[in-house]
């Protein structure tokens, strides 16, 4: 019962994948009678795509090492099933059990994969039953903190998002921190799109808009709607310079994207450095001071606050403080 309450006790999206393995795995050792240890992962429609091309370049597989390409093709057959469509594939004298997870919320489309040769139907049916009740609580916790249009973050999960990210990288254990930006994204003339199209119209943008984001930003950047036309991502690089490629990939692949009716759509975006001795709040001030700049500048560019004070196109206001972060 102790792995049950763990999960329950979970109160972001995030954290729910590693509860459920958890469970999986303390129910399985408690209830199922197995003759060799279990392995179980969560992997998604991204992960699996990249595990595809890299069997198909040659490269060495990421998972599932010796494995042929039609199983790959079976994998993604079953996340496109309805949730309890759980199927076996035997391969290499090994079984892989595969549970679609199609309410996860770390992801928007995963399988739950057991390797195991010896799973009983007594174990699958346990699974079962423990992934029923996961998808009604995660279905809680997505309507909790998820924006109802577009289903990317809402704003009242964006500081303990930004915190929690702040506090794990940036340990004195960590030789290799990531860097971490926080970037605003807002709709170039957004209202003369609602007043030509009407709120329908702009809906569809929003939502196409938001879809174009999550398939083109990276599976682990963070996405927020804040309201109206207005996003905000935080994104993590292993060098700084990467956040200018990160954010020139959107705008173009924006660019060349056509909505319906409406078109080509634009967007200016104002990005600045997160640190753990900044507040969110005060990042986010930054990020719309450059975010301003980019509109009162042209839009349609992406401007970073750092630069924008470096060059004296405008003045850092703010003062850093050392702050703690629980």
């Amino acid at each position: 019962m102790q792995s049950l309450t763990d999960l329950t006790k979970v109160r972001e999206s995030l954290a729910l994948d590693p509860a459920l393995l958890s469970l999986m795995q303390h129910w399985l050792n408690v209830f199922a009678t197995q003759s060799e240890p279990i392995r179980m992962q969560v992997l998604s429609r991204r992960q699996l795509m990249s595990v595809i091309d890299a069997v198909e370049s040659n490269d060495k597989p990421l998972a599932f090492e010796g494995w042929e390409s039609e199983n790959y093709a079976l994998l993604l057959a079953c996340m496109d099933k309805g949730a309890q469509q759980y199927e076996c594939i035997e391969t290499n004298n090994e079984k892989l059990h595969i549970f679609p997870l199609q309410q996860s919320v770390a992801h928007k489309h995963a399988i739950l994969l057991i390797q195991n040769e010896t799973l009983d139907s007594k174990a699958v049916d346990l699974i079962k039953q423990c992934l029923d009740m996961f998808h009604h609580y995660a279905s809680l916790i997505i309507e909790n903190e998820r924006d109802a249009l577009t289903g990317l973050l809402n704003r009242k999960t964006f500081d303990h998002c930004v915190s929690k990210i702040l506090f794990n990288d940036y340990k004195p254990e960590f030789k290799f921190p990531l860097h971490h930006f926080l970037a605003i994204f807002d709709i170039d003339f957004f209202k003369k799109i609602n007043d030509t199209y009407g709120h329908l119209i702009g809906d569809e943008v929003l939502l196409l808009l938001s879809r174009l984001m999550q398939e083109t930003f990276r599976e682990g950047d963070l996405l927020f709607r804040f309201g109206g036309e207005e996003f905000v991502g935080v994104f993590s690089c292993a060098e700084e310079d990467d956040i200018v490629g990160l954010m020139e990939r959107f705008r173009e692949t924006l660019n060349a994207h056509v909505f319906p009716q409406v078109g080509q759509v634009t967007m200016s975006v104002g990005c600045s450095k997160m640190a753990l001795n900044i507040l969110p709040n005060t990042v986010l001030e930054r990020a719309d001071e450059a975010l301003y700049y980019a509109k009162e500048h042209g839009r349609d560019q992406i401007c970073f606050y750092e630069k924008l004070v470096e060059s004296g196109n405008i003045q850092d206001s703010t003062i850093e403080g050392d702050i703690e972060l629980f």
